[in-house]
């Protein structure tokens, strides 16, 4: 997908824009409209699943269970509703990304953090490597939409990766750049498919192959979007000796003056 650049005059007209580039900014206007309509009976979903949960009794084990399963599907659809909404304002050019430096170990740690409930309900263990925590260093970037591309990358491999497995989650200084890892049990990812893997048109493809990486909520076409909108990139490198595979984000490291 290209990235639209057309600006707007005074009174909100496109000025010189292709007939194009206006529709893809309607497209961006209705889907930002979309995720705006799906957060309000969200939110008061959420709210009425952590009302019944106060009240229900320590002993209503499966009343209790069938609410937490309600808590963590609201949170697989406000992750798709973002991306929805990082698509959105893509097309229609309003999306305005400003870098700071940001504690990388904090970052990751965040991330994690939220992608704890889809593990668990998976029957997963996600688990951030300990040197990862330990990382004193900051990165230049968007942090919010770094964020957003590994919590794609990580609930990826969490729909993917089979059940009691683990998802570990590294990271390493290098030169200019942290890398993050997310290490997942599942499917490798053949040479073919690697790079198509992250495209509109591969996700599109993915629902009909075996062999590929669909991605819920357009998870992996996001996660490359939302990373070199903030500064960063994505590569799932070579498969590893014991299977699976390793997805790897790059963040430019912020240099000692």
């Amino acid at each position: 997908m290209h990235m639209i650049s057309a600006g707007r005059s005074e009174n909100g007209a496109t000025g010189g824009a292709s007939a194009e580039t206006i529709e893809s900014q309607l497209i961006g206007e209705l889907l930002g409209l979309l995720a705006h309509d799906l957060r309000n009976p969200l939110s008061a979903l959420h709210s009425n699943l952590g009302y019944l949960d106060t009240v229900l009794s320590s002993h209503d084990d499966e009343a209790r269970e069938a609410v937490e399963d309600g808590v963590v599907s609201c949170d697989g659809l406000s992750h798709v509703i973002d991306n929805v909404d990082l698509l959105g304002q893509v097309l229609r050019g309003g999306l305005r990304v400003q870098r700071s430096p940001s504690p990388v170990a904090a970052l990751i740690a965040g991330a994690v953090e939220r992608c704890q409930p889809a593990a668990r309900s998976h029957g997963l263990t996600l688990e951030l490597d300990a040197k990862a925590r330990q990382l004193h260093a900051a990165v230049d970037v968007g942090r919010d939409l770094a964020t957003r591309a590994l919590t794609n990358l990580i609930r990826n491999s969490i729909q993917h990766a089979p059940p009691s497995s683990t998802v570990t989650v590294t990271a390493a200084l290098e030169g200019k750049h942290v890398f993050v890892q997310v290490r997942d049990s599942g499917t490798p990812l053949t040479d073919d498919i690697r790079e198509i893997a992250f495209t509109a048109e591969g996700q599109v493809a993915a629902k009909a192959r075996a062999n590929s990486r669909y991605s819920r909520g357009m998870g992996l076409y996001c996660a490359r979007l939302a990373a070199r909108l903030c500064g960063a990139e994505i590569v799932v490198l070579e498969v590893p000796a014991q299977g699976g595979n390793v997805f790897q984000l790059s963040l430019p490291r912020v240099q000692a003056g």
